[in-house]
């Protein structure tokens, strides 16, 4: 694999869908899992700019969940650290499989979730946690009085000219993608198996952005570089906690690899990376649909090639 020593390269490798064999472009629009956070993260910020929320809030004083424990605050789900329990266990995964059409709700996710104990103190460790998103999701829909996705275009997408990307509305249609021709593929008992199907309303604020790898580029530029945000409120998303056993460590929607940041996302059929280094005015995005780690890979080889040919 080549490219050019310095400006932009973008490349497209596969198929989008094996029975037809239609080659990928580099304007696919794809699920982006993860991705999403950094997109809820930044509507949150831009909310608390506008004086609507704090960073500091308890959720209890917005969401009427009994089961939120007192001292999970606006920022403790941003950075992960709340220590909500998790829907996303591999059981529920596998059985998205086998219920692809099944519409979930926020508040059904959040009870799959509260049925598990606290998995520490708010504030005293750092666990992924994906129903923290889902709670922010409703929060921004309560305090905006809108559907989360119409605030997501007017406070993230039009402002950034990301006009190829969305959060889907929780429907039973919003399994389709932009290209009926794409498919996704989910790996198991050695067969690829198509996953396209499933619903991504499981997902919803934690996960179930579409996008391309231009408008990814704009996101994680501009989130590096606060062209969204105030100088103060950019120091906020950039300043993080250690994650256990890993060697990244983790923001408000935003993760540092190691001077590049980020996030990562996978979800049935779909794998996505996006960074941005700043002291090299680096940008990496990769996005497969194939949900084998194979995005985090390739980053993880492109980051390195582009290393090693900085300091050649």
């Amino acid at each position: 694999m080549s490219g050019p020593s310095y400006g932009s390269w973008t490349r497209a490798l596969g198929v989008c869908d094996l029975a037809t064999g239609v080659r990928l472009t580099a304007g696919s629009r794809m699920r982006i899992g993860s991705l999403t956070k950094t997109i809820v993260a930044l509507i949150v910020l831009r909310l608390v700019e506008a004086g609507d929320l704090s960073l500091d809030d308890e959720i209890q004083a917005h969401l009427a969940e009994p089961q939120i424990p007192r001292g999970v605050t606006v920022r403790r789900l941003l950075d992960m650290t709340s220590g909500l329990p998790d829907y996303t266990s591999e059981e529920f995964v596998a059985g998205l499989l086998l219920e692809p059409d099944r519409l979930w709700t926020p508040s059904e996710l959040l009870k799959v979730a509260l049925r598990n104990p606290q998995q520490f103190e708010p504030g005293t460790s750092w666990a992924y946690c994906n129903a923290g998103y889902i709670m922010l999701g409703m929060l921004i829909e309560h305090v905006t009085g809108a559907r989360v996705e119409d605030v997501a275009r007017r406070l993230v997408f039009d402002p950034l000219g990301m006009r190829e990307t969305e959060l889907p509305p929780l429907t039973h249609d919003a399994a389709a993608l932009p290209d009926p021709r794409l498919r996704g593929y989910h790996r198991r008992d050695g067969e690829l198996v198509d996953a396209t199907r499933v619903n991504p309303s499981w997902a919803w604020t934690a996960g179930n952005a579409v996008s391309t790898v231009g408008d990814l580029r704009l996101l994680v530029e501009a989130s590096v570089h606060g062209d969204l945000l105030q100088e103060q409120t950019r120091r906020e998303l950039m300043r993080t906690h250690p994650v256990p056993d890993s060697t990244f460590t983790y923001g408000l929607g935003i993760a540092n690899f190691d001077g590049m940041w980020g996030h990562n996302g996978e979800l049935p059929g779909f794998q996505s990376f996006a960074g941005h280094d700043p002291a090299t005015a680096t940008t990496v995005v990769v996005l497969t649909n194939l949900d084998d780690h194979s995005a985090d890979l390739l980053a993880a080889f492109l980051r390195t090639r582009l290393a090693n040919a900085a300091g050649s």
